[in-house]
């Protein structure tokens, strides 16, 4: 009787937690998203006019090796994360392929398993940083061209090179932002491994401090 006791609570707190985690999530991002349409002078705000001003600083510099450079190594910072990512995605599906123990049931629902939706929760949050990440390869790899393709000459009534050049950076540096603040989540995700209620707190700590020591507060 008190192993069934135990058993139900733990499944409750699974449920719990699973919940939590994804009103934490999906509740940030929305504050996130905000924040950097908003006029008000939050810090994501503040950051991205600073990025269009790089993107103006360096295309005032004759030799754009500098710019280059620096988008060099945002590049490789962006493929360590995305072959990191790969190989925690392929570990993480091979676990799943063992044979584990599928008694538990995600709130009483027979096609689904507790097991299942714990590592889907974990391979989201994996596919969703490798596709920011990877669109930011992309857009940062499309501004090193444009910077040393001379924007300045390019203009049409709807579009203007500069312009153009500007919007990339930023796209580079949100999607960055995304997968960025998205490792954060999966590493909560990951907890969800070894505790319910430690996988629970975490994902309430998490958003805190990136509420706090980034974005808007």
């Amino acid at each position: 009787m008190g192993k069934m006791i135990l058993k139900e609570l733990s499944l409750i707190f699974n449920e719990l937690s699973f919940f939590v985690f994804l009103t934490c999530f999906i509740l940030y991002f929305i504050l996130f998203v905000q924040a950097l349409k908003t006029s008000k002078p939050t810090k994501v705000k503040i950051l991205k006019l600073i990025y269009v001003n790089w993107v103006k600083s360096r295309l005032e510099e004759e030799d754009p090796i500098t710019a280059v450079q620096a988008l060099r190594n945002f590049i490789m910072g962006n493929s360590t994360f995305v072959s990191a990512l790969f190989i925690l995605l392929g570990i993480l599906v091979g676990f799943y392929s063992s044979d584990l123990p599928e008694e538990d049931l995600f709130l009483n629902l027979e096609f689904l398993p507790l097991d299942l939706v714990r590592i889907t929760a974990n391979i989201g949050m994996i596919l969703f940083c490798l596709f920011n990440f990877i669109m930011s390869i992309r857009y940062a790899t499309r501004l090193s061209l444009l910077i040393t393709g001379k924007p300045r000459e390019f203009f049409t009534k709807q579009y203007e090179g500069i312009e153009l050049t500007r919007s990339t950076l930023v796209s580079a540096q949100h999607h960055w932002s995304y997968g960025v603040r998205g490792l954060f989540y999966l590493a909560a995700c990951l907890f969800w491994f070894v505790n319910s209620i430690l996988f629970m707190f975490i994902s309430v700590i998490v958003t805190v401090y990136l509420l706090i020591s980034h974005d808007m507060i």
